[in-house]
């Protein structure tokens, strides 16, 4: 039977008003280890504050963005909507066509949950995805930086490429992870503390060290027991010790079966 989306969202829901500054996005993101932040104005949402969307402003605007409004990050896409009983393998759909990583669902003109490519990855049962190898669906030139690199840098491949992970390298040898989360917890820290943010601190501080991997002859099903068990939402695929690529929750999605 297809599976509705009321059966794989979260329901808690945490919104901001648009009167809010970005420092309480992040702080949201932080302590309860979200994405997505929805903003509301008179009871309704009018757009989106997302980890990546925060770091683009860091990037753009610098230090100042961080005591701005939370409008000045703010996107007006990068979600679609849908109704409780969507299924969700429709749902999925429109969020592949959108490139959308979030869907808000309502009930009438309610939200009532979100479903995020972590609900999708964790919630669904891995036997509705397609079995195929992480060679076949991983992405094969996955964006490196080397261990001297700087935060300042990680920020800015991050905000260029649109991703929310960098894979930590020495010659083509995994040495660590940076995720999106660790940048913000980082920024958090600095500003709860009343400093700013250390251009120049080392990633390697930040970073996942000896990351879980995956081999690139293992199943999907592997891929996704492997994100569950370990709480991760990327894996460098290693191959013999060498680099051969990154598969993240986003490519998992893709292989999800018509309309489960």
């Amino acid at each position: 039977m297809p599976i509705l989306a009321r059966e794989i969202m979260t329901s808690r829901v945490l919104t901001l008003g648009d009167n809010a500054k970005v420092i309480d996005a992040i702080r949201l993101m932080v302590n309860h280890d979200f994405r997505h932040v929805p903003i509301t104005r008179s009871n309704s949402i009018i757009g989106m504050v997302t980890a990546l969307s925060t770091i683009k402003g860091i990037d753009k605007e610098g230090q100042q963005v961080l005591s701005g409004s939370i409008g000045d990050i703010m996107v007006g896409t990068g979600y679609v909507k849908a109704l409780s009983n969507d299924y969700v393998g429709e749902v999925v759909r429109r969020m592949i066509d959108s490139n959308a990583d979030a869907a808000l669902v309502f009930d009438g003109d309610k939200v009532v949950g979100i479903i995020t490519e972590r609900d999708i990855v964790r919630k669904l049962p891995s036997q509705l995805f397609k079995q195929r190898r992480v060679f076949d669906i991983m992405s094969k030139n996955p964006k490196t930086l080397g261990p001297e690199s700087t935060i300042s840098d990680a920020i800015k491949s991050m905000a260029t490429h649109e991703i929310r992970h960098l894979v930590i390298t020495r010659g083509n040898r995994v040495m660590g992870v940076l995720s999106i989360r660790d940048i913000l917890r980082y920024t958090l820290k600095q500003l709860e503390a009343g400093r700013n943010i250390d251009q120049s601190y080392p990633i390697t501080s930040l970073m996942s060290h000896n990351p879980v991997t995956i081999d690139p002859s293992a199943s999907v099903t592997d891929a996704i027991d492997l994100m569950r068990r370990n709480n991760v939402s990327s894996l460098p695929v290693v191959e013999k010790g060498v680099l051969m690529g990154i598969i993240t929750e986003k490519d998992l999605i893709r292989e999800i079966k018509p309309y489960p």
